[in-house]
Protein backbone atom coordinates (compact mmCIF):
# COMPACT_ATOMS: atom_id res chain seq x y z
CA UNK A 1 0.00 0.00 0.00
CA UNK A 2 2.81 2.38 0.88
CA UNK A 3 4.54 1.53 -2.40
CA UNK A 4 1.35 2.24 -4.37
CA UNK A 5 0.93 5.58 -2.61
CA UNK A 6 4.50 6.50 -3.46
CA UNK A 7 4.06 5.58 -7.11
CA UNK A 8 0.81 7.51 -7.41
CA UNK A 9 2.29 10.51 -5.62
CA UNK A 10 5.30 10.44 -7.94
CA UNK A 11 3.10 10.34 -11.03
CA UNK A 12 0.92 13.17 -9.73
CA UNK A 13 3.99 15.31 -9.14
CA UNK A 14 5.44 14.46 -12.56
CA UNK A 15 2.29 15.19 -14.56
CA UNK A 16 1.52 18.13 -12.30
CA UNK A 17 4.86 19.77 -13.07
CA UNK A 18 4.17 19.44 -16.81
CA UNK A 19 0.71 20.98 -16.32
CA UNK A 20 1.87 23.85 -14.10
CA UNK A 21 4.82 24.65 -16.36
CA UNK A 22 2.61 24.85 -19.41
CA UNK A 23 0.06 27.12 -17.76
CA UNK A 24 2.89 29.43 -16.71
CA UNK A 25 4.03 29.50 -20.34
CA UNK A 26 0.48 30.40 -21.40
CA UNK A 27 0.51 33.31 -18.95
CA UNK A 28 3.83 34.49 -20.37
CA UNK A 29 2.51 34.10 -23.92
CA UNK A 30 -0.52 36.29 -23.23
CA UNK A 31 1.88 39.03 -22.19
CA UNK A 32 3.74 38.71 -25.51
CA UNK A 33 0.71 39.45 -27.68
CA UNK A 34 1.01 42.83 -29.39
CA UNK A 35 -1.55 44.96 -31.24
CA UNK A 36 -1.68 44.88 -35.01
CA UNK A 37 -0.58 47.94 -36.97
CA UNK A 38 -1.46 47.18 -40.58
CA UNK A 39 -3.28 49.94 -42.47
CA UNK A 40 -3.83 48.07 -45.73
CA UNK A 41 -7.40 47.30 -46.75
CA UNK A 42 -8.13 44.01 -48.47
CA UNK A 43 -11.37 42.50 -49.69
CA UNK A 44 -13.13 40.33 -47.13
CA UNK A 45 -15.56 37.44 -47.37
CA UNK A 46 -17.52 36.52 -44.24
CA UNK A 47 -18.82 32.94 -44.33
CA UNK A 48 -21.66 31.97 -41.99
CA UNK A 49 -22.63 28.28 -42.00
CA UNK A 50 -26.25 27.97 -40.88
CA UNK A 51 -28.49 25.02 -40.18
CA UNK A 52 -31.94 25.71 -38.69
CA UNK A 53 -30.92 29.12 -37.36
CA UNK A 54 -34.05 31.18 -38.02
CA UNK A 55 -34.00 32.29 -34.39
CA UNK A 56 -30.56 33.90 -34.69
CA UNK A 57 -29.55 34.55 -38.30
CA UNK A 58 -31.20 37.97 -38.63
CA UNK A 59 -29.32 39.43 -35.64
CA UNK A 60 -26.08 37.92 -36.92
CA UNK A 61 -26.50 39.46 -40.38
CA UNK A 62 -27.50 42.84 -38.98
CA UNK A 63 -24.28 42.93 -36.99
CA UNK A 64 -22.22 42.05 -40.09
CA UNK A 65 -23.97 44.70 -42.17
CA UNK A 66 -23.16 47.29 -39.50
CA UNK A 67 -19.36 46.85 -39.77
CA UNK A 68 -17.28 50.04 -39.97
CA UNK A 69 -14.95 48.44 -42.54
CA UNK A 70 -15.63 49.73 -46.10
CA UNK A 71 -18.83 48.08 -47.31
CA UNK A 72 -17.49 47.80 -50.87
CA UNK A 73 -14.80 45.42 -49.57
CA UNK A 74 -17.15 43.05 -47.70
CA UNK A 75 -19.24 40.20 -49.04
CA UNK A 76 -21.33 38.08 -46.68
CA UNK A 77 -22.12 34.50 -47.63
CA UNK A 78 -24.59 32.39 -45.65
CA UNK A 79 -24.37 28.67 -46.33
CA UNK A 80 -27.75 27.07 -45.74
CA UNK A 81 -26.77 23.58 -44.65
CA UNK A 82 -30.03 21.78 -45.49
CA UNK A 83 -32.15 23.73 -43.00
CA UNK A 84 -35.73 22.65 -42.44
CA UNK A 85 -36.90 25.95 -40.94
CA UNK A 86 -37.13 29.53 -42.23
CA UNK A 87 -33.38 30.28 -42.26
CA UNK A 88 -33.10 30.48 -46.05
CA UNK A 89 -36.15 32.72 -46.41
CA UNK A 90 -34.77 35.21 -43.90
CA UNK A 91 -31.38 35.35 -45.65
CA UNK A 92 -33.03 35.72 -49.05
CA UNK A 93 -35.10 38.64 -47.76
CA UNK A 94 -31.99 40.37 -46.40
CA UNK A 95 -30.16 39.74 -49.68
CA UNK A 96 -32.89 41.50 -51.65
CA UNK A 97 -32.14 44.69 -49.70
CA UNK A 98 -28.38 44.23 -49.41
CA UNK A 99 -26.80 42.65 -52.53
CA UNK A 100 -23.55 41.91 -50.68
CA UNK A 101 -25.44 39.28 -48.67
CA UNK A 102 -25.77 36.03 -50.61
CA UNK A 103 -27.26 32.65 -49.85
CA UNK A 104 -25.68 29.40 -50.97
CA UNK A 105 -27.38 26.08 -50.39
CA UNK A 106 -25.77 22.74 -49.60
CA UNK A 107 -27.51 20.38 -52.00
CA UNK A 108 -25.63 17.28 -50.92
CA UNK A 109 -22.76 16.30 -48.67
CA UNK A 110 -20.39 13.36 -49.04
CA UNK A 111 -20.70 11.10 -46.02
CA UNK A 112 -16.93 11.30 -45.50
CA UNK A 113 -16.90 15.11 -45.19
CA UNK A 114 -17.71 17.09 -42.04
CA UNK A 115 -20.92 19.16 -42.45
CA UNK A 116 -19.21 22.38 -41.40
CA UNK A 117 -16.13 21.87 -43.58
CA UNK A 118 -18.39 21.02 -46.50
CA UNK A 119 -20.34 24.25 -45.95
CA UNK A 120 -17.29 26.50 -45.52
CA UNK A 121 -15.56 24.97 -48.54
CA UNK A 122 -18.65 25.67 -50.64
CA UNK A 123 -18.52 29.28 -49.51
CA UNK A 124 -14.82 29.68 -50.29
CA UNK A 125 -15.17 28.26 -53.79
CA UNK A 126 -17.93 30.77 -54.64
CA UNK A 127 -16.27 33.91 -53.27
CA UNK A 128 -13.34 36.16 -54.07
CA UNK A 129 -12.29 37.89 -50.82
CA UNK A 130 -8.58 38.11 -50.07
CA UNK A 131 -9.29 37.30 -46.41
CA UNK A 132 -11.90 34.77 -45.30
CA UNK A 133 -13.73 35.38 -42.04
CA UNK A 134 -15.90 32.74 -40.38
CA UNK A 135 -18.43 33.09 -37.62
CA UNK A 136 -21.49 31.18 -36.46
CA UNK A 137 -25.11 32.00 -37.19
CA UNK A 138 -25.86 32.43 -33.47
CA UNK A 139 -23.05 34.99 -33.07
CA UNK A 140 -23.09 38.78 -33.03
CA UNK A 141 -20.07 40.82 -34.10
CA UNK A 142 -19.36 44.36 -32.91
CA UNK A 143 -19.14 47.06 -35.64
CA UNK A 144 -15.37 47.14 -35.19
CA UNK A 145 -14.83 43.39 -35.60
CA UNK A 146 -13.52 43.22 -39.16
CA UNK A 147 -11.53 46.47 -39.04
CA UNK A 148 -9.82 45.43 -35.80
CA UNK A 149 -8.96 41.93 -37.02
CA UNK A 150 -7.65 43.32 -40.32
CA UNK A 151 -5.11 45.48 -38.49
CA UNK A 152 -3.32 42.25 -37.56
CA UNK A 153 -2.86 41.24 -41.19
CA UNK A 154 0.68 42.43 -41.47
CA UNK A 155 3.03 41.14 -44.16
CA UNK A 156 3.68 37.71 -42.59
CA UNK A 157 0.25 37.11 -41.02
CA UNK A 158 -1.83 34.30 -42.45
CA UNK A 159 -4.39 33.64 -39.67
CA UNK A 160 -6.04 35.97 -37.15
CA UNK A 161 -8.34 34.75 -34.39
CA UNK A 162 -9.98 36.32 -31.36
CA UNK A 163 -12.23 35.93 -28.36
CA UNK A 164 -15.84 34.79 -28.28
CA UNK A 165 -17.94 35.57 -25.21
CA UNK A 166 -21.27 34.26 -24.01
CA UNK A 167 -24.28 36.51 -23.46
CA UNK A 168 -27.26 35.25 -21.48
CA UNK A 169 -30.16 36.09 -23.79
CA UNK A 170 -32.29 33.07 -22.93
CA UNK A 171 -32.31 33.21 -19.14
CA UNK A 172 -29.95 30.29 -18.64
CA UNK A 173 -29.53 29.67 -14.88
CA UNK A 174 -26.77 31.90 -13.52
CA UNK A 175 -24.52 29.08 -12.36
CA UNK A 176 -24.72 27.19 -15.67
CA UNK A 177 -24.13 30.41 -17.59
CA UNK A 178 -21.18 31.50 -15.46
CA UNK A 179 -19.47 28.12 -15.55
CA UNK A 180 -19.89 27.87 -19.33
CA UNK A 181 -18.56 31.40 -19.78
CA UNK A 182 -15.52 30.78 -17.64
CA UNK A 183 -14.84 27.32 -19.03
CA UNK A 184 -14.91 28.63 -22.60
CA UNK A 185 -12.83 31.64 -21.62
CA UNK A 186 -10.16 29.44 -20.03
CA UNK A 187 -9.77 27.49 -23.28
CA UNK A 188 -9.42 30.79 -25.15
CA UNK A 189 -6.83 32.01 -22.65
CA UNK A 190 -4.71 28.91 -23.29
CA UNK A 191 -5.09 29.37 -27.03
CA UNK A 192 -4.03 33.01 -26.78
CA UNK A 193 -1.03 32.15 -24.62
CA UNK A 194 0.12 29.45 -27.02
CA UNK A 195 -0.18 31.78 -30.01
CA UNK A 196 1.69 34.46 -28.08
CA UNK A 197 4.51 31.95 -27.71
CA UNK A 198 4.47 31.16 -31.43
CA UNK A 199 2.68 27.79 -31.14
CA UNK A 200 -0.88 27.38 -32.37
CA UNK A 201 -3.01 24.96 -30.38
CA UNK A 202 -6.58 26.16 -30.61
CA UNK A 203 -8.76 28.62 -32.54
CA UNK A 204 -12.49 29.16 -32.53
CA UNK A 205 -14.42 29.30 -35.79
CA UNK A 206 -16.87 31.83 -34.37
CA UNK A 207 -14.08 34.45 -34.44
CA UNK A 208 -11.62 33.26 -37.05
CA UNK A 209 -10.04 34.48 -40.28
CA UNK A 210 -7.34 33.46 -42.72
CA UNK A 211 -5.80 34.56 -46.00
CA UNK A 212 -7.17 32.86 -49.07
CA UNK A 213 -3.56 32.49 -50.28
CA UNK A 214 -2.58 30.63 -47.09
CA UNK A 215 -5.59 28.35 -47.43
CA UNK A 216 -4.63 27.62 -51.03
CA UNK A 217 -0.99 26.91 -50.20
CA UNK A 218 -1.93 23.96 -47.98
CA UNK A 219 -4.51 22.66 -50.44
CA UNK A 220 -7.54 23.69 -48.42
CA UNK A 221 -8.87 21.44 -45.68
CA UNK A 222 -7.46 18.34 -47.37
CA UNK A 223 -7.04 15.57 -44.76
CA UNK A 224 -9.10 17.59 -42.24
CA UNK A 225 -12.29 17.16 -44.25
CA UNK A 226 -13.50 14.17 -42.22
CA UNK A 227 -13.10 15.85 -38.83
CA UNK A 228 -16.40 16.80 -37.22
CA UNK A 229 -14.99 19.36 -34.81
CA UNK A 230 -11.84 21.42 -34.39
CA UNK A 231 -11.29 22.11 -38.09
CA UNK A 232 -10.44 25.77 -37.37
CA UNK A 233 -7.70 24.87 -34.91
CA UNK A 234 -6.25 22.22 -37.18
CA UNK A 235 -6.41 24.48 -40.23
CA UNK A 236 -4.46 27.17 -38.35
CA UNK A 237 -1.93 24.58 -37.18
CA UNK A 238 -1.37 23.40 -40.74
CA UNK A 239 -0.95 26.92 -42.07
CA UNK A 240 1.58 27.67 -39.34
CA UNK A 241 3.56 24.46 -39.74
CA UNK A 242 3.47 24.04 -43.54
CA UNK A 243 3.85 27.63 -44.75
CA UNK A 244 5.70 30.82 -43.84
CA UNK A 245 2.50 32.49 -42.56
CA UNK A 246 2.11 33.41 -38.88
CA UNK A 247 -0.93 33.12 -36.60
CA UNK A 248 -1.98 36.13 -34.53
CA UNK A 249 -4.39 36.51 -31.60
CA UNK A 250 -6.47 39.65 -30.97
CA UNK A 251 -6.96 40.68 -27.34
CA UNK A 252 -8.66 43.98 -28.20
CA UNK A 253 -12.30 44.06 -26.95
CA UNK A 254 -13.22 45.75 -30.25
CA UNK A 255 -12.93 42.29 -31.84
CA UNK A 256 -14.89 40.30 -29.22
CA UNK A 257 -17.69 38.28 -30.81
CA UNK A 258 -20.63 37.23 -28.65
CA UNK A 259 -22.69 34.05 -28.76
CA UNK A 260 -25.28 32.27 -26.66
CA UNK A 261 -24.67 29.42 -24.22
CA UNK A 262 -26.44 26.10 -24.28
CA UNK A 263 -29.46 25.94 -22.01
CA UNK A 264 -29.06 22.70 -20.07
CA UNK A 265 -26.30 20.81 -18.26
CA UNK A 266 -26.84 17.89 -20.64
CA UNK A 267 -26.22 20.09 -23.67
CA UNK A 268 -23.17 21.55 -21.95
CA UNK A 269 -21.64 18.08 -21.53
CA UNK A 270 -22.52 17.00 -25.07
CA UNK A 271 -20.95 20.17 -26.44
CA UNK A 272 -17.73 19.47 -24.54
CA UNK A 273 -17.76 15.92 -25.88
CA UNK A 274 -17.88 17.26 -29.42
CA UNK A 275 -14.99 19.64 -28.73
CA UNK A 276 -12.88 16.94 -27.09
CA UNK A 277 -13.07 14.65 -30.12
CA UNK A 278 -10.74 16.87 -32.14
CA UNK A 279 -7.67 16.68 -29.93
CA UNK A 280 -6.15 13.48 -31.33
CA UNK A 281 -5.29 15.44 -34.48
CA UNK A 282 -3.35 18.20 -32.69
CA UNK A 283 0.38 18.79 -33.10
CA UNK A 284 2.81 16.86 -30.90
CA UNK A 285 3.57 19.64 -28.40
CA UNK A 286 -0.12 20.23 -27.72
CA UNK A 287 -0.75 16.49 -27.49
CA UNK A 288 1.96 16.00 -24.87
CA UNK A 289 0.45 18.71 -22.70
CA UNK A 290 -3.09 17.37 -23.12
CA UNK A 291 -2.11 13.77 -22.43
CA UNK A 292 -0.18 14.73 -19.29
CA UNK A 293 -3.09 16.92 -18.16
CA UNK A 294 -5.57 14.11 -18.78
CA UNK A 295 -3.48 11.62 -16.80
CA UNK A 296 -3.07 14.14 -14.00
CA UNK A 297 -6.83 14.70 -13.89
CA UNK A 298 -7.53 10.95 -13.74
CA UNK A 299 -5.08 10.55 -10.86
CA UNK A 300 -6.50 13.51 -8.97
CA UNK A 301 -10.06 12.33 -9.52
CA UNK A 302 -9.21 8.91 -8.08
CA UNK A 303 -6.87 9.94 -5.25
CA UNK A 304 -8.26 13.23 -3.93
CA UNK A 305 -10.89 11.51 -1.74
CA UNK A 306 -8.16 9.46 -0.04
CA UNK A 307 -6.01 12.56 0.36
CA UNK A 308 -8.87 14.37 2.09
CA UNK A 309 -9.52 11.40 4.39
CA UNK A 310 -5.87 10.96 5.34
CA UNK A 311 -3.91 14.09 4.36
CA UNK A 312 -0.88 13.19 6.44
CA UNK A 313 -0.36 9.91 4.61
CA UNK A 314 -1.30 11.03 1.11
CA UNK A 315 -0.63 14.75 0.70
CA UNK A 316 0.46 14.96 -2.95
CA UNK A 317 -3.05 15.03 -4.53
CA UNK A 318 -4.30 17.81 -2.25
CA UNK A 319 -1.15 19.89 -2.73
CA UNK A 320 -1.25 19.49 -6.50
CA UNK A 321 -4.96 20.30 -6.67
CA UNK A 322 -4.34 23.46 -4.66
CA UNK A 323 -1.47 24.38 -6.99
CA UNK A 324 -3.75 23.78 -9.98
CA UNK A 325 -6.38 26.13 -8.56
CA UNK A 326 -3.80 28.86 -7.98
CA UNK A 327 -2.15 28.65 -11.41
CA UNK A 328 -5.49 28.33 -13.22
CA UNK A 329 -6.74 31.46 -11.48
CA UNK A 330 -3.54 33.30 -12.39
CA UNK A 331 -4.03 32.41 -16.06
CA UNK A 332 -7.69 33.39 -16.14
CA UNK A 333 -6.95 36.62 -14.29
CA UNK A 334 -4.15 37.50 -16.73
CA UNK A 335 -6.40 36.91 -19.71
CA UNK A 336 -9.45 38.69 -18.34
CA UNK A 337 -7.36 41.74 -17.54
CA UNK A 338 -5.80 41.73 -21.02
CA UNK A 339 -9.23 41.47 -22.66
CA UNK A 340 -10.99 43.63 -20.05
CA UNK A 341 -13.44 40.91 -19.05
CA UNK A 342 -13.76 40.50 -15.29
CA UNK A 343 -17.47 40.01 -14.63
CA UNK A 344 -17.36 36.20 -14.38
CA UNK A 345 -14.46 35.68 -11.98
CA UNK A 346 -17.00 35.05 -9.23
CA UNK A 347 -17.71 31.70 -10.90
CA UNK A 348 -14.10 30.58 -10.83
CA UNK A 349 -14.28 28.25 -7.82
CA UNK A 350 -17.48 26.43 -8.92
CA UNK A 351 -15.99 26.05 -12.40
CA UNK A 352 -12.74 24.73 -10.95
CA UNK A 353 -14.55 22.16 -8.82
CA UNK A 354 -16.29 20.60 -11.83
CA UNK A 355 -13.38 21.13 -14.23
CA UNK A 356 -11.73 17.74 -13.76
CA UNK A 357 -14.87 15.55 -13.92
CA UNK A 358 -16.15 17.57 -16.89
CA UNK A 359 -12.90 17.07 -18.80
CA UNK A 360 -12.85 13.34 -18.06
CA UNK A 361 -16.46 12.91 -19.13
CA UNK A 362 -15.92 14.97 -22.29
CA UNK A 363 -12.77 13.11 -23.34
CA UNK A 364 -14.18 9.63 -22.81
CA UNK A 365 -17.46 10.60 -24.44
CA UNK A 366 -15.79 12.48 -27.28
CA UNK A 367 -13.50 9.59 -28.16
CA UNK A 368 -15.73 6.61 -27.62
CA UNK A 369 -19.27 7.92 -27.79
CA UNK A 370 -21.66 9.42 -30.29
CA UNK A 371 -23.34 12.79 -30.03
CA UNK A 372 -25.97 14.86 -31.77
CA UNK A 373 -25.13 18.12 -33.52
CA UNK A 374 -27.69 20.23 -35.37
CA UNK A 375 -30.00 17.25 -35.56
CA UNK A 376 -27.31 14.95 -36.95
CA UNK A 377 -25.78 11.97 -35.22
CA UNK A 378 -22.01 12.44 -35.13
CA UNK A 379 -19.03 10.45 -33.95
CA UNK A 380 -15.29 11.01 -33.79
CA UNK A 381 -13.37 10.13 -36.92
CA UNK A 382 -10.25 7.99 -36.63
CA UNK A 383 -8.66 9.62 -39.66
CA UNK A 384 -5.41 11.42 -39.10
Amino acid sequence: MIMLQAILSGLIILFGIVYLRQIVLFIIGIGRIRPGNSNSQRSVTVIVPARNEQEHILVCLESLLAQDYPARLIEIIVIDDQSTDGTAAIVTSIGERYPRVRLLRVENRPESVSPKINAVTLGITHTTGDVIFTTDADCTAPPTWISTMMRYYEEATGVVTGTTLYVNKHHVPDMLFGIQFLDFLSHTACAAGAIGNGITSNCNGSNFSFRRDAFGEIGGYGPLAQINSGDDSLLAQRIESETHWRVRFVLDPAAHVTTIPVRTWRDFLLQRMRWAGQTAHYNISALIFMVCSFLLFILLFVTLPFSLISPADFAAPAIMFAAKIIIDFAAVLRFTRATRITSVLCYFLPAEVIHIPTILFAVFGGYFGKFDWKGRAMQRTTHR
